[in-house]
This record gives C-alpha cells, structure tokens and sequence, in this order.
C-alpha cells in the first residue's frame, strides 16, 4: 500500500526548503562585503635623465627589486616618470599619475617643488625621498630625509664666513649621495647615508644578479623608497583611508634605517658629512684658527669615539668633518 500522505508531506517540506533558499539567496547576496580595495599603481618620479642616468637606472632598479621581491602580493604596478631635477617637470609627471589615480606616489630624489601638495591635494599618500625633510610635511607623507630645510645652506653660510674656506651646500651629493668636492669649491657640506648593513648585506646579492653590477647609494635610497611605499599599499589593503595610510604605518625598517612617520628624534649629530678638498687656499691667521675649531671639534675620529674639544661656535651643528679616506 502506497503511503500517499506521508508523500504529500515530504513534497510539502521539500517545496517549502526550496522556497526558503529561493529567498535567503538575495539576502545572502546583498549581506556579503564588498570586496577590498586593491591598490594597484605605485607612481615614481626620479631623476632619470639628469644629472646622471646611471643613477637614475639604480634608483629605478633598487624600486623593482623591492617591488618583485615583496611578499605582499599581487604586487603593484610601478609607474615611473622623469623629473631631470626640474621643478616644472617633477609637477607635470606628478599631475600625470595623480589623473591616472595613482594610489602612492614617490618623489623628491631631487626636487621637490608642489609635488607633496600636489599628492595631498589629491588625497594620495606621498613618500619623499629628498635629503632635506620640508618644515610643513602633509598628514599624508613620510619623509626620509634627516636635515630641516634650509639648515645645510645656513651652516655653509657660517662655514664661509668664520673660515674663508668656499663652502657649497648644493652640490650634487645631495642628489647622488657621493661625496665629492665640485671644482671651483674648497669644501661641500654633504647629507650622510646611514645604511642598515645587516639588510645592504642580504639585498646587494640579489641586485647583482638581476642587473650584473653592484648595489649602489642610488639603488638603496629606490629600494628603501618602495619599502615605504610597499608598506602603504598595505595599510591601504587593510582598509586604511589614503590620507591616513602613511600615519597608520607609523614606522617601516628600510636598508637605510628606520623611517618613521613623524620622527621626533631631532637631526642626528653626523646628519651630514663636510667634504675638504685636497688642497686649500692660503688663509689667514682668524680664519686657520677658526678651521682647526672645526677639525677638532668635529673631525670624524673625535665623532666615532665621543672625545671631541666643545665648541661653542661648531659643538651643535649636525655635521662632522669626514675621514680622509671618504674624499
């Protein structure tokens, strides 16, 4: 005997679960969460043509080997623009990549000029990479220069005056990082470069591969650049607001020390290095006397063992004379 009621009811549950999954899918559909926001596009804007391409291809590279090796994958698109050390440049590329909705942008290996307003005003997060650190950085930047604006020019000022020596504060060192004297010049006032051995020992191996020459300054401050950058796309995947990603990310350990997003340390002691030509000019007794207060007071064997004569003129400028053996 066939049990017909006992069918009806189980038809009757079976319709009645279909329906309900009928309704729930809608629910289900409009309750799942958006997906995250991937940033996709990190803008770069480096000195490639001038004052040196070589240079120009280790900022760039150093950028690339960050970018490949990064575990945060899928990694970003790098989207690099010349700026030649030109303000007006720097600007157009920055405007470039801004309309192109860049979600950070990188500059000032050079110039700076509007592009960290520019980048501000756009909402995008902005790492500077300039020797100098600017007095009113944007909520949205991080910078990794140690000098206040200005302060290198000052002291060469003081330099000029007290010694007779002729004493530059914008020579290309504080683009390049090499640390020499133009000709013309007896002296050049030039921003260190602190470098994190430990990771410059673990990164020059992998550099040297992809591009069959040695890790260089210029590749560091590219690669230490995207280290920074990297660790703003990943606040911004986390679900960080662009203008707050560079705040959320407090401070990032880079091949050339740690960056931090508002650093409150002061300008280091040896923030930069005085570079003595080989020969000086013929000086007289005030000023010979004034340029030995400087070497004593400031000479890089004295610096690395604390021992240095105070100096009420020279004691708290953040500069040491560099080592013979730097020149």
């Amino acid at each position: 005997m066939v049990d017909t009621k006992g069918s009806h009811v189980r038809a009757a549950r079976a319709w009645r679960a279909l329906l309900l999954a009928a309704l729930a899918l809608p629910a289900l559909a409009g309750a799942a969460p958006p997906p995250a926001r991937q940033a996709t596009q990190i803008g770069a804007i480096i000195p490639a043509s001038w004052p040196s391409k070589a240079d120009g291809d280790d900022i760039r590279n150093g950028m690339m080997l960050a970018l490949k090796t990064w575990p945060g994958q899928p990694a970003p698109t790098l989207v690099v623009q010349d700026s030649a050390c030109d303000q007006r440049k720097a600007a157009a590329a920055a405007k470039s990549m801004l309309d192109a909705k860049v979600d950070v942008l990188i500059s000032g290996f050079c110039v700076l000029g509007s592009v960290p307003r520019m980048a501000h005003d756009a909402g995008v997060p902005f790492v500077s990479a300039n020797a100098e650190r600017l007095s009113s950085a944007s909520e949205a930047s991080i910078q990794m220069g140690a000098v206040p604006v200005n302060l290198a020019e000052g002291i060469a000022a003081k330099l000029r005056a007290e010694t007779g020596l002729r004493v530059t504060a914008e020579s290309a060192c504080w683009i390049d990082f090499v640390q020499t004297v133009p000709q013309k010049y007896d002296a050049a006032l030039c921003p260190a470069l602190h470098i994190d051995r430990a990771r410059w020992a673990e990164i020059a191996p992998s550099y040297t591969a992809a591009y069959r020459k040695p890790f260089s300054a210029s590749a560091a401050r590219g690669y230490a650049a995207m280290q920074i950058a990297l660790a703003a796309i990943k606040q911004l995947r986390a679900g960080s607001k662009p203008l707050n990603a560079m705040k959320d990310v407090k401070e990032v350990g880079t091949v050339l020390g740690k960056v931090s997003y508002r650093d409150e340390a002061g300008t280091p002691g040896d923030a930069m290095h005085l570079i003595l030509a080989p020969t000086l000019p013929r000086l007289s007794a005030r000023e010979s006397s004034a340029l030995d207060e400087v070497l004593k007071s400031k000479g890089c064997g004295c610096s690395k063992t604390g021992e240095c004569p105070p100096s009420k003129t020279w004691g708290a400028m953040p500069f040491v004379v560099a080592c013979p053996a730097a020149r």
